[in-house]
Formats: C-alpha cells, sequence, structure tokens
C-alpha cells in the first residue's frame, strides 16, 4: 500500500509539472526530485521483511524444539518481533523498550529460552515439550515508525507422545552361498498410524536400494504395522568382495534411526587353487616329455 501510493503521488507530480509554463518549471524541479527521492525509499521499503521461519515438523514429548525467525531491515528498523502459538503470544521482542525489551509469556505446554538474538534473526528453544504444544508457530515482525509496516510466517509442529526406536531387523543369515537370494526384513519397532508414519528405507553400502530389490510386506499397514523387505541376489555380495553392509533407516520429518545387518556371501577359492594344479601339471609333464627325450639320446650313443 504505501508503494502504491507514492507511484501513484509521482505520477500526479510529472502531470502537473509536464502541464505548466518552463518559467515554473524550473521552481518545481525540486519538488519533482523530492517526489523521485519518496518513490524510491517506498521501493526499498517494500521488500519483504520477513525471509525465513523455521520450525520442526516433529518433536517428541518431554523434549526441545528450536524454532528460528529470520528477517531483514536493511530499509528500515524493527519495532517488534513476536511469536505466537495456535494464535496465543509467548514471546515479544520490542527494541525500542530498553528496560525490558524481551517479554516471554509463562505456558504449561513448553519452556521457553533465548537462543540468539541479532539485528537479522531471532532464535528460541522450547524445552518440556507436551503433546498440547502441537499446532501452529507464527512469526510477526513489525516495522519502525511511520510505516509499522507488518508480515507475518507460520508453520506447524507436531509433538510426538513417544519418541523414535530405532527399526526392528526381522530374518537372516550369518553367511550365504552366492546361489541363494537374500532376504532380510525391517519394520517398525512400535505403531504408528495416519500421516504421521514413519518411512522405511534401505540402502546397501550409503546406496539407496532401488525398487526391484524391495518390497513392502505385513498384513496390518492401516494399524501402523508394517515393514520393508530387502533381497539382494547372493551373486552382486560376492561381486563386492564377500560381504555389504545393510542400513535399514527410519525416518520421520528431520528425524531418523537406523540398523545394521553385514551380508556375508561365501566365495569359493578351489577355482584358483585349481587352476594352479592345472599350470603345475602342464609344466610337470613339459619336463617328463623333455627327460624322456633326452634319455632315449644317450641310449642310442
Amino acid at each position: 500500500m504505501p508503494n502504491s501510493l507514492c507511484y501513484s503521488s509521482l505520477v500526479f507530480s510529472l502531470l502537473i509539472w509536464t502541464s505548466v509554463s518552463p518559467h515554473h518549471q524550473v521552481k518545481m524541479q525540486s519538488a519533482y526530485i523530492g517526489a523521485v527521492l519518496i518513490f524510491q525509499c517506498a521501493t526499498g521499503a517494500a521488500r519483504d521483511l520477513l525471509r525465513s521461519v523455521d520450525v520442526p515438523h516433529y518433536s517428541f514429548a518431554g523434549g526441545k524444539a528450536t524454532l528460528s525467525c529470520s528477517y531483514d531491515l536493511s530499509a528500515t528498523r524493527l519495532y517488534s518481533l513476536k511469536w505466537y502459538h495456535n494464535g496465543t503470544e509467548f514471546y515479544r521482542y520490542v527494541p525500542t523498550e530498553r528496560e525490558q525489551p524481551i517479554n516471554i509469556q509463562p505456558s504449561h505446554k513448553f519452556t521457553v529460552n533465548e537462543l540468539f538474538r541479532n539485528d537479522q534473526r531471532v532464535t528460541l528453544s522450547l524445552s518440556q515439550l507436551t503433546v498440547s504444544a502441537s499446532g501452529q508457530y507464527r512469526c510477526e515482525v513489525i516495522a519502525e515508525h511511520p510505516s509499522f509496516r507488518t508480515e507475518a510466517a507460520k508453520a506447524t509442529m507436531v509433538v510426538l507422545k513417544e519418541r523414535l526406536a530405532p527399526p526392528v531387523l526381522v530374518g537372516g543369515r550369518e553367511i550365504y552361498e552366492p546361489t541363494e537370494r537374500i532376504k532380510i526384513g525391517c519394520q517398525l519397532r512400535q505403531p504408528f498410524s495416519g500421516e504421521h508414519k514413519p518411512s522405511l528405507q534401505w540402502f546397501l553400502e550409503g546406496s539407496k536400494v532401488g525398487s526391484e530389490w524391495v518390497s513392502p510386506y505385513g498384513s496390518s499397514q492401516e494399524q501402523g504395522y508394517y515393514g520393508l523387505s530387502l533381497h539382494v541376489p547372493g551373486e552382486q555380495v560376492a561381486e563386492a568382495g564377500g560381504s555389504l553392509e545393510a542400513e535399514c533407516r527410519l525416518t520421520l520429518g528431520e528425524h531418523s534411526l537406523s540398523a545394521y545387518k553385514t551380508l556375508r556371501v561365501r566365495v569359493r577359492m578351489i577355482s584358483y587353487v585349481d587352476n594352479y594344479h592345472s599350470a603345475g601339471s602342464k609344466v610337470a609333464d613339459s619336463a617328463l616329455l623333455c627327460y624322456m627325450v633326452i634319455t632315449s639320446l644317450f641310449l642310442m650313443v
């Protein structure tokens, strides 16, 4: 709105300046320059004040969460920065209030501590989280007088009752034959349902396994119990030297936990031994033939 008003004023000034006589244009030149300066200031102030709001997607009861609000006030000064949870203010920073620039409202849902603050960012720590701390978090930035321009951004956080546990590996032997297909299951340790269900992924030596080697299993996915099986041809492990590290990774938002198992395949060395004996036999046969020929020559003399 301030930008559009300033632009309209500039256009109006230009129309008046072009309609008057040259004698009066000189007097109005200063007014025109002033209008341009006002327009440039308004354009600079119209840039976004709020850069980003960072809130974790998932946290856990009894744990902590870090909130961050970044802003850019290079064209003006900060009047206030506020944080809200589900519409209720719990943090306020007003730089002009020198005696008490920070005001934190107590809450039974979490405990608030300021971790970092400068002229571009405010970072808070929420500890002793409860399940009721779930919901919408909004950061609001207000510019200083005269515009008092206000910008806000929000994000949602879900606080789960139980912490994540590493996935469970099911099945699998210590060693396989190269002709066998290695199959191992990976499943959640506790049930999850709805949109807050973690995902499972398999990795071999740090690289994600393609869909041709994995398949979901379990008969009760709607209740949150499900798994993802890995089936790798034994010859693939043999070609890698006889062992590969498999990782099943559980991921929920920013959180991840893994379970590991080393896949081993018996690598046969008999082929190398056979080749060695075969080469040795050929040498022995050649030596025997040479000995017989030399012996025959001596007998003929």
